[in-house]
């Protein structure tokens, strides 16, 4: 790696950096509203924010510090062994499952990916996933829709409990 890989890497944690800090900056317009609460609407934005741009800072030290060869050897091997079928296909899913999340519905849409990454990991038992990938995402459902109040998409099956 020589040359401009360098500068990628700097690029790159440089644009980390400062989505880090817009997240943080976004954090800090959400209105807090008139009453008093003891966790009010912008605390857990400005957790994330400020983790994101302590990582960030981390990745800028990293970065901009000298190159070590052993690293850039380490680097090589991991590209050189990745799996990037599996990286297209898992993006992928993401991707459909940002798409279907909405018209399809939550529990219904998480079911499905949660059987389609299983499958890209190497999963032959696809019952098995469907049944789990279906627990897990009733549960979350649950959790957030009916215990929190948090509404999730309810989709074109909607749940009679």
């Amino acid at each position: 790696m020589t040359g401009a890989a360098p500068w990628a890497h700097r690029i790159a944690a440089l644009a980390f950096l400062a989505v880090a800090v817009g997240v943080l900056t976004g954090a800090f317009t959400i209105d807090q509203g008139t009453t008093y609460q003891a966790v009010g609407p912008r605390v857990f934005p400005l957790l994330v924010g400020a983790g994101m741009c302590l990582v960030s800072a981390i990745g800028v030290v990293q970065a901009f510090r000298g190159t070590d060869t052993d690293q850039i050897d380490q680097l090589r091997e991991e590209i050189r062994a990745t799996h990037w079928p599996s990286v297209v296909l898992l993006v992928a899913a993401l991707i459909g499952y940002v798409l279907l999340l909405t018209p399809l519905g939550y529990w219904q849409t998480t079911t499905v990916f949660f059987v389609a990454v299983a499958r890209v990991l190497g999963s032959r038992k696809l019952v098995r996933d469907a049944i789990i990938g279906l627990v897990l995402a009733l549960a979350v459902y649950m959790l957030f829709d009916r215990l929190l109040g948090i509404g999730l998409p309810p989709g074109i099956v909607r749940l009679a409990i």
